[in-house]
């Protein structure tokens, strides 16, 4: 009887879910047919490490033995084990003499199912390159198991043969620091949990990377925040990961395993994928990236997908491993050259300048436009026809975006990282990601001292300032907003010098200096109105009649506002429309007619409910809280008030503390 398994790691952790699962086929076999298992995952997630734990716990329901081969698909030789040689292999360990095995294949595949005829026997086929190299030696007999580990997905297995996949995922943080505590103690990672939680984060919750930091700080007794600061750098990362006497314990060998495997072509788009601003990555991404067509790019993003090099997300949406991304970009520096390089992220970084630029149009119609850079070598961009679909590209774009401009920055491309931070202004507004807006805008400060760029960096310092307004730093805002108007006048920029006025007045009106904010509108009125801007014109109307309001003029107030209104609506500018709704609500309230307010108030909340500015859409809640309030109506002034105190905390909103005490009175 063959008991060929390898010993089983004494530091298995977690994976309960997937060793029910292999549990329950085998006591769930179909009368008749033979269990087939495959478990596959990206190099390095524990596939044969979970198929040998599982083999041994159920060795004894295999009473005639278990047969095991190591196919090396993914190995250091790059010589993966023929069918025949795994079969004569099979054969000998079942009692055949090795000259009594037949040459020829197909012989040798009727003398290896005869012989496990009605035996009760556990084959385990490791580390398969594909499909073809297993199906010789799946067993006939409804009486054994097999399982197959590749890091392939064996989809042919699955559809011909009957094959159960388990796709294997990465740890969860908590079952990385266990694996942790497996090469050190318990003890000492929770006394260094800070430490162990960002090297598990690091590592990428990979189980062999995981096990090769583990095994580092068991051997050399290093702190592990020590650890850490080896880790952080991606450039050093992958060298970091390596034990250096076995190229099974040096991640970046491990991980060439599967990358020799690849075709040219898709060898070529995943290495590119390491120029990449971030993890996640769109199909129209990838093909600017790449310059291939989208129908080619698809075909092989399936290839890297099929390999476990790629995950796909949705059918139009892909994410690459931390480490395998840092692995693609070592191959990418290898073997493309800098002219290469260069050329890929200049498609990259013009497909995001523009695709963000087309859903701003969306989002913002009417707003002062900057001027774009060449985009020729991109082949196509994505089409909004709503507002809503415009929204839901950037938060699905969110991270790339962002990423992108600080990609832009680190790679020299400063008139697009500037650009992109200017183009996602209102969106962050809108989204209530000021600290989005806030960080990039000083990344992209930088690109516009590097340019000597004087107009954009005023345009920046403007968005800068916004951000700071509306996180609660009024001294910050202030002062960039202050900088940006010298600029403007300075080289006479007067469209963009209104607009800053208006985020200057902006600022003072949270602060209640609202006849500095008026003086500064009434300038920023007489500059719109010159370049005959009807947007700039509607926006300064607007926040006069905020000031308006503030300064006891509700007559003026509801002058002004009905004139903004009636511009906004000219304009179709539904963001414009919500604010002046939301500036005649406050006037009518302060007039004591709190019906009318709340018929205002209720508008643009729809409005901006259906744009989804979140931040917007909690101010004005508040304000409904308010109104409902003063006409006794206490029950739907809490409900109100709740719903602006949840959307403030999940936005970090310093607006929160003030809502909170309110409501606890």
């Amino acid at each position: 009887m063959p008991r060929q398994l390898p010993p089983a790691t004494s530091r298995f952790t977690a994976r309960k879910a997937e060793l029910a699962a292999l549990s329950r086929a085998l006591s769930e076999r179909k009368p008749g047919l033979s269990a087939i298992y495959t478990i596959t995952g990206m190099a390095g997630i524990g596939k044969t490490t979970l198929a040998l734990h599982w083999a041994h716990s159920v060795a004894d329901r295999f009473p005639h033995g278990q047969l095991y081969v190591n196919l090396r698909g993914f190995d250091p030789s790059g010589t993966p084990v023929t069918p025949s040689q795994a079969l004569r292999g099979f054969i000998a360990a079942l009692g055949v003499r090795p000259d009594n095995i037949p040459f020829e294949i197909a012989d040798q595949i009727s003398l290896y199912r005869s012989l496990l005829d009605g035996r009760q026997v556990l084959v385990v086929l490791d580390n398969a390159l594909n499909t073809d190299q297993i199906r010789h030696l799946l067993p006939g007999s409804p009486t054994c198991m097999a399982i197959a580990t590749s890091r392939n997905k064996l989809g042919a297995l699955v559809a011909n043969d009957g094959a159960t996949p388990l796709a294997m995922k990465l740890l969860e943080q908590g079952e990385g620091a266990e694996l942790l505590a497996c090469y050190l103690s318990s003890e000492r990672v929770e006394h260094e949990r800070s430490a162990a939680a960002t090297l598990v984060e690091l590592c990428g919750m990979l189980p062999l990377a995981l096990s090769i930091v583990g095994a580092r700080a068991a051997i050399y007794n290093w702190p592990l925040e020590s650890l850490t600061d080896d880790l952080r750098s991606e450039r050093d990362r992958l060298y970091a990961l390596d034990l250096h006497d076995s190229e099974t314990t040096n991640i970046a060998s491990v991980f060439s395993w599967s990358y020799r495997n690849l075709a040219p072509e898709p060898a070529r788009i995943f290495r590119l994928l390491g120029l990449a601003p971030g993890p996640e990555i769109s199909l129209a991404g990838v093909s600017t990236l790449a310059g291939t067509p989208l129908p080619v790019t698809r075909r092989l993003l399936d290839v890297l997908v099929e390999a476990n090099l790629v995950s796909e997300l949705t059918r139009d949406r892909y994410r690459v491993h931390d480490l395998l991304r840092t692995f693609a970009a070592d191959q990418v520096e290898r073997d493309e050259s800098v002219q290469s390089r260069q050329e890929a992220m200049r498609r990259l970084h013009d497909f995001l300048l523009l695709a963000a630029d087309t859903a701003d149009r969306v989002i913002s119609p009417n707003r002062a436009r900057i001027e774009l850079l060449p985009a020729a070598g991109v082949s196509s961009k994505p089409k909004f026809s709503t507002y809503g679909e415009a929204v839901g590209w950037l938060e699905t774009e969110h991270t790339a975006l962002v990423e992108g401009i600080y990609h832009a920055l680190r790679n020299g491309f400063d008139s697009h990282a500037w650009r992109l931070a200017w183009t996602l202004g209102v969106y962050f507004d809108r989204r209530g990601h000021a600290f989005d807006r806030l960080r990039t805008g000083e990344a992209a400060l930088q690109a516009t001292s590097r340019l000597g760029d004087r107009e954009a960096e005023a345009l920046i310092r403007t968005s800068i300032g916004y951000a700071h307004a509306r996180i609660g730093h009024f001294a910050e805002a202030e002062e960039q907003l202050l900088q940006a108007l010298e600029a403007l006048r300075r080289i006479g920029s007067e469209v963009y010098e209104g607009n800053a006025l208006i985020a200057l007045a902006i600022v003072y009106e949270e602060q209640d200096r609202y006849g500095e904010a008026k003086g500064h509108l009434e300038r920023a009125i007489r500059l719109h109105e010159r370049h005959h801007d009807r947007a700039g014109q509607a926006h300064t109307l607007e926040n006069l009649g905020w000031c308006h309001a503030h300064l006891g003029e509700f007559q003026a107030a509801l002058r002004t506002c009905e004139a903004a209104l009636a511009l906004f609506r000219e304009l179709n500018d539904q963001d414009g429309q919500a604010d002046t709704l939301d500036s005649l609500g406050y006037t009518y309230a302060q007039l004591a007619q709190h019906e009318q307010a709340l018929g205002h108030y209720e508008s643009a909340l729809a409005l901006w409910r259906d744009m989804g500015n979140r931040y917007d859409e909690a101010d004005v809640l508040t304000r409904i809280g308010d109104s409902h309030a003063a006409l006794g109506a206490q029950e739907g002034a809490h409900e109100a008030w709740q719903q602006a105190l949840f959307i403030f905390d999940e936005l970090a909103q310093p607006d929160a503390e003030l809502l909170r005490a309110r409501l606890a009175r």
